[in-house]
């Protein structure tokens, strides 16, 4: 099953911003054309494939949550915990508003849409898991 990952205003906002700022500065001022252009791709190849490729994949055996160029899997039966978090350091999400699914060995950060209809379809495959928060 597919969820479709969560896109805050603020990263849209952010990603609209440097773009309006570049080409503020390619059409009115025209010095360092080159630097603005080559800013404005880097700035791009950066947040368009965070914004086109962000989604988490659910299937009985694993979680694989895809943003950007990045890819991460979790085992379903190796997950211990699910929990809320508004943490904002070191996450794979494009949102603050994000839920961590911990591991025996590793944890993931994503934000999706529609966190409830995720945190039950986990539910279903693994009874086990410890989830905290309101779902």
């Amino acid at each position: 099953m597919k969820f479709k990952g969560k896109i805050a205003v603020w990263f849209w906002a952010l990603e609209i911003l440097a773009n309006a700022m570049i080409l503020y500065d390619l059409i009115f001022k025209r010095d360092n054309i080159i630097a603005l252009v080559i800013g404005g791709v880097i700035l791009n190849l950066v947040f368009i494939p965070i914004i086109v490729r962000n989604y988490v994949l659910l299937n009985d055996e694993s979680i694989t949550l895809y943003f950007g160029f990045g890819k991460e899997s979790i085992k379903v039966n190796e997950i211990l915990e699910v929990y809320q978090t508004h943490n904002p350091i070191a996450s794979s999400a494009a949102s603050l508003d994000r839920i961590v699914i911990k591991g025996r060995r590793s944890e993931i950060m994503c934000s999706v849409k529609d966190k409830t209809k995720l945190i039950e379809e986990i539910k279903k495959i693994n009874q086990q898991i410890v989830f905290r928060g309101n779902f």
